[in-house]
């Protein structure tokens, strides 16, 4: 009896235990991600000279490696979203933007990660309950993945959902609010701008080819014209000769 109380007792621990554990091979993985680049070094202790807890530094770590690895994050403010409209939301994300991924933030800690980098400015966008859209490296490098159709796919989606509010989103190295967002996914398709940038550059080759053909017909008719005058203007010198 004793026994079976004991380990019962302990049985609790154990998982406690054992979640401990998993965290911390979270955290050592997620300090190998890529790091942004920085004026700065981010702080290394609290205002108290203490070190954060391995749970600060790990979503720290999360954050960061977002913003180096994902082709594009759009950031989205979230009212009052129950949990099952959230995981609704995130599975409509995933199947309808090429395998987009919703992940809830904590504004100061994503403020903390942003400063002194090349993405400060994106800070005063996460005021309030704020998200992130996000697409992992297996999802991007899939053949077909086109980021710009997923970010047009995610702004879609985020109009249907009410309780959403586009704030802004990061391309690349590009930073664009709602307004720009809209003119970004509305621009051509690459192989069409492809097409156009060589019909520019063909254009003028083409022109140039045909006033260079024109010039030598142009040329023969000139000389014809002054062979026939010619030939008209010797009868009559032979008729004065005679």
């Amino acid at each position: 009896m004793f026994a079976a109380v004991y380990s019962a007792a302990r049985r609790p621990l154990g998982l406690a235990r054992r979640a401990v554990i998993q965290f911390r091979g979270m955290a050592s993985s997620s300090s190998q991600q890529p790091k942004l680049e920085r004026s700065h070094a981010p702080k290394a202790l609290t205002m108290y000279k203490k070190p954060f807890t391995p749970r600060k530094q790990f979503l720290f770590s999360e954050y960061e490696g977002q913003f180096t690895t994902s082709p594009a994050i759009v950031v989205i403010q979230h009212h009052n979203l129950s949990g099952a409209e959230q995981l609704e939301y995130r599975r409509d994300l995933k199947l309808s933007a090429q395998g987009a991924r919703l992940m809830i933030v904590r504004s100061k800690m994503i403020k903390a990660v942003l400063r002194n980098t090349r993405f400060a400015n994106m800070g005063s966008l996460f005021t309030g309950p704020t998200a992130i859209v996000y697409w992992r490296d297996a999802e991007a490098g899939v053949e077909g993945f086109d980021s710009i159709l997923a970010v047009k796919q995610t702004m879609d989606l985020a109009k249907k959902q009410k309780k959403v509010v586009l704030m802004g989103a990061k391309y690349g190295e590009t930073l664009l609010n709602p307004s720009m967002m809209k003119d970004f996914v509305n621009l051509p398709h690459i192989d069409q701008l492809r097409a156009q940038v060589l019909g520019v550059i063909q254009s003028p080759a083409q022109q140039l080819s045909s006033v260079l053909q024109r010039i030598p017909q142009r040329l023969v008719g000139v000389l014809q014209q002054k062979v026939d005058a010619e030939g008209e203007g010797k009868p009559e010198e032979q008729q004065s000769q005679q």
